[in-house]
């Protein structure tokens, strides 16, 4: 397993949770002194089109990575653009080529930078400084990607979509990684 330490990998237990919102807020509190990469992985596994909306740009390839350069729209790798971070891509992969999208991504981005990213999938080739899984408070719904990785969680953080349980003073960035302050769970 590669092991990143300048890594935040935010999970979600189900769709539309609040993880760009929350991605969002961090981007915008810690790109004022690091260098931030924002990064959303759609993973596509067979037979769970369910979980991944209406698709308006098949992929064809194993996988197709996309950097973002316009700030002023609504998707979310344009809001993390717009929070402040340096870059942001887009990974769209089958489950089966995630590792070597990753690698890919990493030749696209500076050595010295920290890498926010949006993905439940890529925690299973991936051991993150920090995994944050975001699940809604009023909901026991969960994605069998999530509830696989769930127990991986460093930090469990409950939402209503908009307002996440988390307090950003629970969280720095060393020269080398991303850490918790705190080792508990927040409900």
């Amino acid at each position: 397993m590669l092991k990143q330490t300048k890594m935040l990998m935010i999970g979600g237990a189900t769709r539309n949770v609040g993880k760009t919102t929350f991605s969002c807020s961090l981007i915008k509190e810690f790109s004022k002194n690091n260098i931030i990469i924002g990064l959303k992985i759609k993973t596509l596994y067979k037979d769970d089109s369910f979980f991944h909306g209406k698709d308006r740009n098949p992929l064809k390839g194993d996988y197709r990575i996309i950097e973002e350069f316009e700030e002023n729209g609504v998707e979310d790798t344009m809001r993390m653009l717009k929070a402040g971070a340096k870059q942001v891509f887009r990974i769209k992969v089958k489950s089966e080529h995630i590792g070597p999208a990753f690698d890919d991504f990493l030749q696209r981005i500076p050595d010295n930078s920290f890498i926010l990213c949006e993905s439940n999938s890529l925690r299973k080739v991936v051991e993150p400084g920090l995994f944050i899984m975001i699940k809604h408070k009023n909901s026991d719904e969960i994605k069998p990607s999530a509830k696989e990785l769930e127990p991986l969680a460093d930090r469990i953080v409950f939402t209503d979509g908009e307002n996440h349980g988390f307090n950003m003073k629970d969280l720095v960035v060393t020269d080398e990684k991303w850490v918790l302050k705190f080792d508990k769970i927040l409900k």
